[in-house]
């Protein structure tokens, strides 16, 4: 008797589905950048992979108080139910970031986009977060979250924060060699880009070093300042010089003929930085006013008056007139006080020192500051400039107006008072 055992293809063809979904599995193990675990949803998912490749696109902008990211890059998420594999969803992502040196806190902002309709809206996530060191320079930091929101689910994408986790060991490399070449840089704050200033008097150039508080660097001894003639009429100026004092600031003061001027500052102790590499700022000098210029000063200084002299200890009033077509909304003003250091015969002048900055916003023609008296407590003598900017400081360039006035502070000495001195008369007998 021949038995026939019955066929049951419907196992097989369950058993094909089964070995083809433990193989779509086995090869999402070898996709890097798993960011989360197997999960179920509530549509009876029984696997979800989201994978995120390096960012293909990065954008920074670094200061000496915070730092700007921006990544865009693209990932796939491998998923199935609990009986087949289901299609890949292939995405995009744009990650923005914002770490704040001073203050500890990282902000990031992340859009994913996609055909399918699992991305219509776009998924979008955003967080605040307290973090001991920048998360994007660094990795393993610990951060603690004080906000979060958006419509992506993390336990199916990332667990916040995503921070540097789909860059690479390189990229990361890449971001903190640029956050050491900015905190190298030198900064030149005096004179101002697009500025103008008299011929009649020196130019001022200061030149600082921003170094965040975050990054271990030895700060620059010595530079070089190199001043050039844009239209080649003029010889190019160069001048070595060292730090003042304990901060990392570089000061002079230059007699220089009427024309446009370009400087820039680049360091030669301890560290020789290659001058291609450090960008030039661009200022006019100008001559006697041209035929048909307003005889109306943009910004003039009433008080102090510019040779005076006044007392130590008191606070000092500032006064100034400012012109109709500068005051409008937007425009500020800053004002700054400098100490003059007294220098020895022969010897190369010192910097002036910063004792007193502030700056506000522009209301009225007439405008009254007050410089407090512990900013005028020493002797000597002080120069204010006060500098306008009629629609504010905003892009790369602006326009400017600045004023100048010196004054002495001196302490004026008790006068002895006169004794008079008996006279005697003779008197004839």
């Amino acid at each position: 008797m021949n038995i026939i055992k019955p066929s049951h293809p419907e196992i097989r063809q369950r058993t094909v589905v089964r070995l083809t979904a433990l193989c779509c599995l086995a090869v999402t193990l070898l996709i890097p950048l798993t960011l989360d675990a197997v999960s179920l949803n509530s549509q009876g998912t029984a696997y979800w992979k989201a994978s995120w490749n390096p960012p293909s696109e990065i954008d920074y902008t670094f200061s000496a108080s915070e730092r700007k990211y921006a990544f865009k890059g693209n990932g796939t998420v491998v998923r199935g139910n609990e009986t087949d594999a289901l299609p890949n969803l292939y995405f995009t992502y744009r990650l923005e970031g914002l770490y704040d040196i001073n203050t500890g806190t990282a902000k990031e902002s992340m859009t994913v986009s996609g055909s399918d309709p699992v991305f219509s809206p776009s998924l979008k996530y955003s967080g605040t977060f307290n973090c001991p060191s920048d998360p994007w320079l660094h990795t393993n930091v610990s951060c603690s979250a004080t906000a979060i929101s958006g419509n992506i689910d993390p336990k199916k994408w990332f667990v916040p924060p995503m921070r540097n986790r789909t860059l690479t060991a390189a990229q990361i490399k890449m971001l903190n060699d640029a956050a050491l070449k900015e905190a190298k840089k030198l900064d030149i704050i005096e004179p101002r880009e697009s500025a103008s200033y008299k011929a009649s008097s020196p130019v001022l150039f200061m030149i600082r070093q921003h170094i965040p508080a975050d990054i271990s660097l030895v700060p620059t001894q010595e530079i070089r300042l190199q001043i050039e003639e844009v239209n080649g009429k003029e010889q190019t100026i160069i001048k070595a010089l060292s730090a003042t004092g304990s901060g990392a600031y570089w000061g002079t003061s230059i007699d220089m003929k009427p024309g446009t001027w370009r400087a820039r500052g680049y360091s030669v102790k301890p560290e020789f930085q290659n001058p291609n590499e450090v960008s030039w700022k661009t200022f006019n000098v100008t001559g006697q006013p041209a035929l048909g210029e307003p005889l109306q000063k943009p910004v003039s200084i009433i008080s102090p008056v510019n040779g005076n002299t006044y007392l130590s200890g008191q606070p000092l009033t500032v006064k100034l007139t400012i012109g109709q077509q500068l005051v409008k909304p937007g425009s500020i003003a800053e004002l700054s006080v400098m100490k003059h250091q007294p220098t020895a015969t022969g010897a190369w002048p010192l910097p002036p020192v910063e004792v007193y900055d502030k700056n506000w916003t522009i209301s009225s023609l007439s405008q009254q500051q007050t410089i407090p008296a512990n900013a005028l407590s020493q002797t000597g003598t002080y120069t204010l400039d006060v500098i306008i900017y009629p629609d504010g400081k905003t892009g790369q360039s602006y326009i400017s107006h600045k004023a100048s006035a010196s004054f002495t502070i001196a302490k004026f000495s008790k006068i002895q008072p006169l004794i008079k001195k008996p006279v005697i008369k003779l008197i004839p007998h």
